[in-house]
């Protein structure tokens, strides 16, 4: 795969701190969050499905470390986009 940790754990960052920032309840960013994980399983099985000749005996293991990083990094940026979004809220 192109992606490295770094920019899994950065790009799943971003995602949930703008989420963090703007959604208006947990439930909501919590189902939105949720989109980070299928959406790298989503990418994973078209990767590897355009990349056959990349395969090897440890490519099933994509589909678990491929989102872990991302999710991780959208969970704290998703922390980190609600205590924005508390400093600047008017307190309703």
């Amino acid at each position: 795969m192109s992606l490295s940790i770094m920019s899994l754990v950065v790009l799943g960052g971003v995602f949930g701190s703008i989420v963090g920032a703007l959604a208006p309840s947990k439930r909501i960013g919590c189902s939105l969050l949720l989109a980070v994980p299928v959406g790298m399983v989503i990418y994973v099985s078209i990767w590897q499905s355009q990349n056959p000749e990349a395969l090897r005996s440890t490519s099933p293991l994509e589909f678990f470390f491929g989102p872990l990083w991302p999710s991780l990094g959208a969970v704290v940026g998703w922390q980190f986009g609600k205590s924005v979004r508390s400093i600047f809220s008017d307190g309703t």
